[in-house]
């Protein structure tokens, strides 16, 4: 029964036996990763007021922040958003000047996207704290942590 629950299904003997992973423990994991998920959102909400823009536009400049360079059909894989919301958005995002995009690759019609001076003087507080809250909760875990955690969210996005 222990095998069952720390391998995928269909998997065999890839896991290390010294990993017993109990359901209540996954379910705690889930309910971290959700409570990580607020405080993510807390300081989103707090920069709307600031910034004027709306939830869904700051994931997307925190997106292409994290991850440049990305065309808009990659954005829209790394989002999820449908390609009316994601145009919408970053049409609302170029008005503003706060989004870059340069002809990148063989196909010139592929644009990818960067923040611009202005979107990375917008994101900047935001993401500094977020880097202290981050900073604060690595110290708190302990050195053993911080690479454990970046091994176990880096597993999650693939």
């Amino acid at each position: 029964m222990a095998s069952e629950v720390n391998q995928k299904p269909g998997e065999t003997g890839r896991v290390d036996p010294r990993l017993f992973l109990r359901e209540e423990e996954l379910d705690n994991g889930i309910a971290l990763l959700l409570a990580s998920e607020r405080t993510i959102a807390e300081t989103l909400r707090r920069a709307q007021k600031q910034t004027g823009l709306n939830m869904p536009a700051l994931k997307l400049m925190m997106t292409i922040r994290f991850q440049p360079n990305q065309t808009v059909s990659e954005l829209r894989e790394l989002t999820g958003a449908t390609t009316p919301t994601l145009a919408r958005l970053l049409g609302d995002l170029d008005k503003r000047d706060l989004v870059h995009k340069k002809q990148g690759g063989r196909d010139a019609r592929r644009r990818r996207l960067s923040l611009s001076a202005d979107g990375e003087t917008l994101i900047a507080p935001i993401v500094t704290d977020l880097r202290s809250s981050l900073r604060e909760a690595y110290r708190e875990a302990g050195a053993n942590a911080v690479a454990g955690s970046r091994a176990v969210l880096d597993a999650l996005t693939r």
